[in-house]
């Protein structure tokens, strides 16, 4: 880890944010503790440090209300996610001594107080300054390349080379979510008389697995989709195949309810065409 960021280990969750972040606030409880500096005794049972190389900072708060307070300090504004109770997020600013701060924002009538939508996530790469060490687009691109690199890694190299043993040339490869099976698809697709395999997508898009909830499932499918070109760019680079292409394909399936009655669905899931040789 870059020694210009510091963690927070927040009830167990950890968040990573630069140091140069908290200059503005130089009277705050979390300057001092990003500096290592005393504080005081009402708060050393609450604020502890790790003294070890890697700086971690331990808080007995509200993780979900602290990520309001951080983006807060990286963005001057305060935002608050409809989930998370706007009481516990005045009660942190002021117990981390950004009290004031809220105060004048409040009597500020043309400032962004409090909404219920955050930052876009273009917006928090394109304000996130590159001179503040590990930058926010370099942690989001570290974290892209982390899941695919699993997900290449771990299910789809070895059935490259499961493939390669037994003499195919090409094969495809279908990522869709784990409660629709191959009977249950309507949709004639183009190769699926050819090699081929079946990934089924759990709520962690590096393993296969069961399991029934098909809502959990499209926040990694709908990652893939979003990264199609990395995807593609991550399985030549890793297999050092002769050509790979990954598209968007739109499905047709039945799924059967509770009462035995047949309905049809569609979603998008990813088609990953390879040339091995």
């Amino acid at each position: 880890m870059s020694k210009k960021t510091v963690i927070f280990n927040v009830g167990g969750t950890t968040f990573e944010i630069s140091k140069d972040s908290f200059n503005a606030y130089p009277n705050s409880i979390l300057y001092k503790l990003v500096n290592k500096s005393s504080s005081s005794s009402s708060f050393s049972s609450r604020f502890t440090s790790n003294k070890s190389s890697t700086q971690t900072i331990c808080l007995d708060h509200n993780p979900f209300a602290f990520s309001v307070i951080l983006d807060y300090i990286r963005y001057k504004r305060l935002c608050v996610p409809k989930d998370v109770a706007r009481e516990i997020v005045e009660l942190q600013l002021r117990e981390f001594g950004l009290g004031d701060d809220i105060n004048l924002l409040i009597q500020d009538k043309n400032a962004s107080i409090i909404e219920d939508a955050l930052p876009s996530y273009e917006q928090a790469l394109n304000e996130f300054s590159a001179s503040d060490g590990v930058t926010l687009r370099d942690a989001a691109t570290l974290a892209v390349l982390r899941r695919i690199d699993t997900l290449i890694s771990d299910v789809i190299l070895p059935y490259l080379k499961r493939h390669a043993k037994r003499g195919h040339h090409q094969i495809t490869f279908y990522l869709t979510p784990n409660n629709i099976i191959t009977k249950n698809i309507t949709t004639e697709l183009e190769h699926i008389n050819d090699p081929h395999e079946w990934i089924r997508l759990s709520t962690d898009s590096s393993s296969v697995e069961k399991d029934d909830s098909l809502e959990n499932d499209l926040t990694d499918l709908q990652f893939l989709l979003q990264k199609r070109d990395t995807l593609r760019d991550l399985i030549i680079s890793k297999s050092d195949v002769k050509e790979c292409t990954v598209n968007k394909v739109e499905i047709s399936y039945r799924i059967e309810s509770e009462f035995g009655l047949f309905s049809s669905k569609s979603c998008d899931i990813v088609q990953i065409f390879v040339i091995i040789v």
